[in-house]
């Protein structure tokens, strides 16, 4: 039977706001450079997904280890789009420290996205509404960095990570899959 929710989903859309309202921060602050305005969207998602945690209504669905190997091969699935186009040509050198970088922001966004904003549209609208409610944010967020062009993927890909969320009631393995893709974007991007 399909539950219909009436109460306003108020709690939900505050946090959908305040991780656009990042994504926007981080925009503007780009003419003071991409490590300024990278660091102030961590620190804004950060802030987000500590004041809006709140305990899970449901225990997770896989174990720890099931979960992170779910993460590994959805990680895997997302690169394919990636591998299609030729390899960068960028140094190694220079991938560490970028890779540290990508890891913690891509966790940053996992933890505010399919962590503090699923949690509240899935209370508050269902977890159909949350997953299609994250992968919006998702294609969102990116729109200033990938333009118009890159939304369809970007939608799809928060989809998938919304769809493993919910597959595996955690959020570790969808930081794990995003991570990964951002890595491979290193080479193939």
């Amino acid at each position: 039977m399909i539950q219909v929710r009436l109460a306003a989903p108020r709690r939900a859309a505050r946090v959908t706001v305040l991780v656009l309202g990042a994504a926007v921060l981080r925009t503007l602050l780009l003419p003071a450079g991409d490590f300024v305005s990278t660091a102030a969207f961590g620190i804004c998602l950060l802030t987000i997904s500590w004041m809006e945690r709140a305990p899970s209504s449901s225990q997770p669905r896989w174990g720890r280890w099931w979960a992170l190997a779910a993460g590994l091969a959805t990680g895997a699935v997302l690169l394919v789009p990636v591998m299609l186009s030729p390899l960068s040509g960028r140094p190694l050198e220079g991938f560490w420290i970028w890779a540290s970088i990508a890891a913690v922001i891509a966790t940053l966004e996992e933890t505010a996205i399919r962590g503090a904003l699923y949690q509240r549209w899935s209370e508050e609208a269902g977890p159909a509404v949350a997953i299609v409610a994250g992968a919006l944010v998702f294609a969102l967020i990116h729109l200033p960095r990938y333009g118009f062009a890159a939304m369809p993927l970007d939608a799809a890909v928060g989809l998938a990570l919304g769809g493993l969320r919910a597959l595996t009631g955690r959020v570790l393995p969808c930081a794990v899959a995003h991570t990964l893709a951002d890595w491979g974007a290193w080479f193939w991007a």
